[in-house]
């Protein structure tokens, strides 16, 4: 009878699944994800980098009433409704680091870094607020650990300045590398090897697989 009675319960919790799951995403608790619509279509030859950004579902807003606090631009609804509360938060700025080739070795990065790839990880939520300046610009970038509305695990991420707002591809899927230089595909690091967040990146991949960069 017991055997039965624990059988009963499973059952029931099989089939109310679907029905959890239907109800998320009629009363959604997350945007939707950034992302192009389907992932037969091959790549362009000689296509653009607006072009790719546009293709993968890339979105910009021109001046999104953007803040400045004092440490990081933040904007009207740069959460989207999200309940920040359930997330844990690290707000890391980089004071020093002006030049792009800076970013190899960079301990702000690295500790960026293993903020995202720790929740990641361990399926936790997390909001990262990372500000960086170069000579001449500042700019923010809101980056959330999160699982969809479908029970997905992404990472969502907008970036915002002064004069612009960009929702750039989410990301479904990332891994270590070891970089081989600017905006080339980096060498994976094997799975048994510690990654070491100070000289290696995380590498993006979107929804359907493809390449959206490294971090």
């Amino acid at each position: 009878m017991r055997k039965w009675a624990i059988a009963g319960a499973v059952l029931v919790s099989l089939l109310l699944i679907p029905l959890r799951i239907e109800y998320r995403l009629a009363h959604p608790t997350v945007p939707p994800g950034v992302q192009r619509s389907e992932c037969l279509s091959p790549s362009p030859e000689a296509e653009s980098s607006n072009d790719r950004f546009t293709r993968l579902g890339g979105r910009e807003t021109r001046y999104p009433h953007a803040q400045w606090t004092g440490d990081f631009y933040t904007a009207p609804k740069i959460a989207q409704g999200r309940n920040l509360n359930t997330y844990d938060k690290a707000q890391i700025r980089d004071w020093e680091h002006f030049h792009p080739w800076e970013r190899w070795g960079n301990p702000v990065l690295a500790q960026a870094r293993q903020f995202l790839w720790e929740h990641w990880r361990d399926r936790r939520r997390a909001c990262l607020t990372l500000t960086q300046s170069s000579v001449d610009y500042t700019g923010t970038s809101h980056i959330f650990v999160e699982p969809d509305d479908s029970g997905r695990w992404r990472i969502y991420r907008r970036h915002l300045d002064r004069r612009e707002l960009i929702d750039k591809p989410t990301v479904y899927s990332l891994s270590w590398v070891k970089p081989n230089g600017w905006e080339a595909p980096g060498t994976t690091i094997p799975a048994t090897q510690k990654p070491d967040p100070l000289n290696n990146e995380l590498e993006f991949h979107d929804v359907c697989g493809e390449r959206l960069g490294q971090f």
